[in-house]
């Protein structure tokens, strides 16, 4: 007889949070309850994450409490999943009475398995050939769906685990994708988000085919109610032409872009492995700016990276200083191991580390705030699916991701789709505003 109640905590990217969401649905429809981790539960499932060795060491901690609750009751199921447990099954069986370990293409398969006690789904990812089909009918964010449509990454960077724990990439079929989009779409979303661990490289692995990421684009852009499409991280190489085209030719695609460039020289580009220059990192954006004038683009930067001298930190600070882009995402480099960064030379002192993501971070208030001031002035239309009521104000994630504050003392406007130049003007009797800052 399946357990009551469960609860389930995530660490990581927009994919771990999508899956986990997928599993508590199966959990749903079967008729549990789904509570908060901090609540007493009789399934706990622990998603984890191991990019930095924080994320580690929050996995850990949150695997500890469960096993803590189940010391109190036997009867307690503890399951662990996600990046972390993929690369080091024997130390996630160490730290206690775990009752299953799920390998990253399985957990579809945590339902099916949770009262079989000599159930067994770990397996070595580099061996999974398939994408595992996980999808949901709904969710508590009314506004916007994640939809998974890519798994995995064949780039092996240097400083990355992730390859290690999500294996080859691997592309969800597109009829699984546009079924889950339309359902949604009939249960109220209007704003999709596709995410993969290497989105861009979706449908690339099956070479026959020819069906890539802009395609599964404009069969998404032609579904009745789709208002908003929303892209997460693109590699830099992976905007190809095709691609390219789809942004100008969109009328429902975001004009907001989240490209990884890591470090800005190009000796340690190459050092970690990435396939493009500074200078192709440069002409990408100012095409992107061609094609979409008042695109937000935000950029993943790493500080600390091995070999990375004052002096290259610092052509990574110019380069970055003369860029147009709209906020950095800063990471502080973190030793992962079995990556070939772990071994070189010239690790980077965690105290210098620090201080060099202080001033990336303080370079991305300035351009953060530089391109708010550009919208306001320019007056640039937002639209976007209004969201929930906070302080009087209606509250949205506009297009160009940016929040935005809206008020109207007669009408409700919850769950509402708005398109018009907004700030600091009134539209149709409603007040609006603009917060001066990234969305977190």
């Amino acid at each position: 007889m399946l357990k009551k109640k469960i609860a389930a905590i995530t660490f990581g990217c927009k994919v771990n949070q999508y899956e986990t969401t997928c599993i508590l649905d199966d959990f749903i429809q079967a008729g549990l309850q789904v509570v908060d981790y901090s609540e007493p539960s009789d399934v706990y499932i622990i998603n984890t994450c191991t990019v930095t060795n924080r994320t580690d060491y929050k996995s850990r901690n949150a695997i500890r409490k469960a096993l803590k609750e189940k010391e109190k009751n036997p009867d307690i199921q503890v399951i662990v999943t996600g990046c972390y447990s993929q690369r080091n099954y024997q130390q996630i069986r160490e730290l206690g009475n775990i009752d299953l370990i799920i390998d990253n293409n399985n957990k579809g398969k945590i339902l099916e398995c949770i009262n079989r006690v000599d159930a067994n789904y770990f397996k070595n990812i580099s061996e999974a050939s398939e994408f595992e089909e996980l999808s949901y009918s709904s969710m508590n964010d009314k506004t916007r769906a994640f939809i998974k449509v890519q798994d995995g990454c064949d780039y092996y960077c240097a400083y990355c685990a992730v390859p290690f724990a999500r294996g080859h990439s691997r592309s969800r079929k597109k009829e699984n994708v546009l079924n889950q989009i339309e359902k949604l779409v009939r249960n109220g979303y209007k704003e999709f988000v596709l995410v993969g661990i290497n989105l861009g490289l979706y449908g690339r692995e099956n070479k026959n085919e020819k069906y890539f990421l802009s395609h599964l684009l404009y069969d998404i852009e032609a579904i009745e109610g789709v208002e908003l499409i929303r892209l997460s991280s693109i590699e830099p190489q992976l905007f190809t032409n095709d691609l390219l085209v789809f942004l100008e030719d969109s009328k429902k695609l975001c004009p907001h872009f989240h490209i990884p460039l890591q470090v800005g020289c190009d000796e340690l580009l190459k050092k970690m492995g990435r396939d493009y220059t500074t200078n192709d990192f440069k002409k990408l954006i100012k095409k992107i700016h061609k094609l979409l004038p008042n695109s937000a683009i935000g950029i993943d930067v790493i500080a600390g990276l091995p070999g990375e001298s004052d002096k290259l930190f610092l052509r990574t600070y110019e380069y970055l200083s003369g860029l147009d882009f709209t906020y950095l995402h800063v990471f502080s480099y973190s030793q992962r191991p079995g990556t070939k960064a772990a071994k070189m030379k010239e690790q980077v002192h965690g105290k210098i580390i620090k201080e060099r993501s202080r001033k990336l971070l303080e370079l991305s208030e300035k351009k953060l705030q530089n391109y708010l001031d550009f919208i306001l002035k320019k007056n640039v239309p937002i639209k976007g699916v209004i969201e929930t009521q906070t302080k009087g104000f209606w509250t949205a994630l506009s297009d160009h991701y940016v929040r935005v504050y809206l008020k109207n003392k007669n009408e409700d406007l919850s769950e509402k789709f708005f398109h018009f130049f907004p700030i600091g003007k009134k539209y149709k009797g409603i007040e609006v505003n603009l917060v001066n800052r990234k969305e977190k």
